[in-house]
């Protein structure tokens, strides 16, 4: 494309997204590799945290996590700085108090300045997006990356698989994405110095301790591929090893950690999930599973096409060990259930690298996208639960006034 064209399509985008943030995010699909693409996205996302609208606590009609986090934030916003440092003395001592501080951070510098809850929302939306977006320019960024109909897949597959509505949840799925962006960095890139990122990743959520565990030992065992793939089929058949294992070790823990192994392992808890789970999302959830698991098999299978690409056999290595724990941990929602999201870009990444040109497998990542279907639907839907009719048909000028002012 030439630069003068590329200037046009800039301007375009730009003026269309200042008429509405939608018609300038859809522009941006014609042309995702680049950077005026990812200001735009960036810009979109942020503006719908902006337009992020829940109760002050849950309700009938929202359940939602983010009706709590509005609630503590609404709560925060009246307390003194006294209160503020009551709380982090608790955290940093490990034993009482919460059990991760970034929410309570982003909330209490916010509430500093505003008792408006739009304005934390934007944060999440801001920090969120921002990791996602870095990661998504490894995928964006290679050469095979081009504006076909199976790069776009793998787009859709890559981004959805933690939308930008998780800032419903933004503590885990923050992490997720900052946890996801060290991992390309330091198995794609071999830059080492992001293990020091990655150690932040249990401040924004308690559970990444067991990611930090995963990425060193990953790291450290990069060469046993043929024993991290026994150890892989033999997950299928032990997945309740985790919470059992878990169950054992959980007095060793400091308390802030033990009380949430305790939630995570406590069986009537599950059970009740379980129960409450509607029966066809139990069937996408297997097959969620299913596919995640037979494209390791698949990668494995033809391992010999990574030879010509070290950087994607790295991430290979390490998909197969964070699998390994995933199916280890399934029968912990909380765990395994959430945790498979995060191969879903990897996966992408490595379809991109192996097998983009593989035309025996191509319809095998349609019936991929299919079988997420059901999450990117339900994505889709709380978007327009926790928006309103101004975020689709109003400028973003509009909306700062409208949600910030």
């Amino acid at each position: 494309m030439k630069e003068s064209t590329k200037r046009e399509n800039k301007v375009i985008k730009y003026i269309l997204f200042l008429i509405n943030p939608f018609f300038g995010f859809f522009a941006t699909f014609g042309d995702l590799k680049s950077k005026s693409s990812y200001v735009i996205f960036l810009s979109f996302s942020v503006l719908f945290g902006i337009c992020f609208s829940v109760p002050s606590g849950r309700t009938a009609d929202f359940t939602g996590d983010g009706a709590v986090y509005r609630y503590r934030f609404d709560r925060m916003a009246e307390q003194s700085n006294d209160d503020f440092e009551k709380v982090y003395n608790e955290y940093i001592q490990f034993e009482e108090g919460e059990k991760d501080f970034y929410v309570t951070a982003v909330s209490y510098v916010t509430s500093r300045f505003t008792a408006n809850y739009h304005w934390v929302f934007a944060v999440f939306a801001f920090v969120f997006s921002f990791f996602m977006l870095k990661s998504f320019r490894f995928l964006t960024e290679e050469k095979d990356f081009t504006n076909s109909f199976y790069c776009f897949i793998l787009a859709i597959i890559f981004i959805m698989s933690n939308s930008i509505f998780n800032i419903n949840g933004v503590r885990f799925w923050t992490a997720a994405w900052i946890g996801v962006y060290c991992i390309f960095q330091i198995f794609v890139n071999r830059d080492n110095k992001y293990f020091l990122l990655a150690l932040i990743t249990p401040f924004v959520h308690v559970s990444f301790f067991v990611y930090l565990l995963i990425l060193v030992l990953a790291y450290f065992s990069k060469k046993s591929n043929a024993f991290w793939f026994v150890m892989f089929l033999i997950s299928f058949f032990v997945a309740n090893f985790t919470q059992d294992l878990l169950k054992a070790s959980e007095s060793y823990f400091p308390a802030f950690i033990s009380r949430t192994i305790s939630l995570y392992t406590d069986q009537n808890i599950i059970n009740q999930r379980n129960e409450d789970t509607l029966w066809y999302v139990k069937i996408f959830s297997f097959l969620e599973s299913f596919m995640v698991n037979f494209m390791v098999i698949l990668f494995y299978k033809n391992r010999a096409l990574f030879l010509h690409n070290k950087r994607a056999y790295n991430l290979f290595l390490f998909l197969i060990v964070w699998m390994t724990f995933v199916n280890f941990s399934s029968a912990i929602p909380s765990l395994g259930g959430r945790f498979i999201q995060m191969s879903l870009p990897l996966i992408a990444y490595l379809w991109l690298i192996v097998f983009i040109r593989e035309r025996r497998y191509q319809n095998l990542l349609v019936f991929f996208l299919i079988a997420f279907s059901i999450d990117f639907i339900y994505a889709l839907r709380s978007i327009l639960k926790v928006t309103e009719i101004d975020f689709y048909i109003s400028s973003p000028l509009y909306l700062l006034y409208h949600y910030l002012l």
